[in-house]
């Protein structure tokens, strides 16, 4: 039997002629990045903080949370530094590296509060150029998407955002990371972010 003739495809995979060229692409992925509110309990207000990249240990406090500015959006570039909110070791959980050319296709959020009063909230989505072994490791920020603001109303509701995907494509070598900012500091959050991607 003989497939070099054959011409087939699927949803991430397409083969065409007798030449066996093959064209990886179009699988739909996720990643995720989520902090429980045990984790967000000293997250500054007015501050945009990195959340944990999937598979880092909610139990982990964030204590000396890694910090991204308190500007309209994240600090497009960091240093890292000797100091509680600059360290490597907050930021190396945060940092989604991403191998190969992505499309980002969508993206959301859930989140909850653990007290009566909430805040108003927001969440960015950040790519940046990557220098390994430098204290200027992150540069070149761009925003990937953002959330509307979510005027959280306490811990009996659980809230849903669907973002807006302002930079759909990621370069291979490139950092991804996701923040989020309160308002206030009422209360606590527990935090998911999902991001629905495919190779490109």
């Amino acid at each position: 039997m003989s497939y070099s003739s054959t011409s087939w495809t699927t949803d991430g995979l397409t083969q065409a002629g007798s030449s066996g060229t093959t064209t990886m692409g179009g699988i739909t992925l996720y990643a995720y990045f989520g902090a429980g509110h045990g984790m967000t309990h000293s997250f500054s207000v007015n501050t945009h903080v990195a959340l944990p990249f999937m598979g880092y240990p909610q139990s982990t406090s964030l204590t000396d949370e890694p910090e991204l500015g308190t500007s309209t959006d994240p600090a497009t570039s960091l240093t890292t530094a000797d100091d509680a909110h600059q360290m490597a070791a907050m930021f190396a959980p945060c940092m989604w590296y991403v191998p190969d050319n992505i499309t980002i296709d969508a993206i959301y959020s859930i989140e909850g509060a653990d007290d009566a009063t909430g805040d108003t909230t927001r969440m960015h989505l950040m790519s940046y150029t990557f220098t390994s072994g430098s204290t200027s490791c992150l540069t070149s920020g761009t925003l990937l998407g953002h959330n509307d603001d979510v005027t959280n109303a306490g811990n009996e509701q659980v809230y849903l955002s669907t973002w807006t995907v302002d930079s759909a494509s990621v370069a291979a070598g490139k950092v991804i990371l996701a923040t989020f900012r309160s308002d206030s500091v009422y209360s606590d959050y527990s935090l998911n972010v999902i991001v629905k991607y495919h190779l490109s």
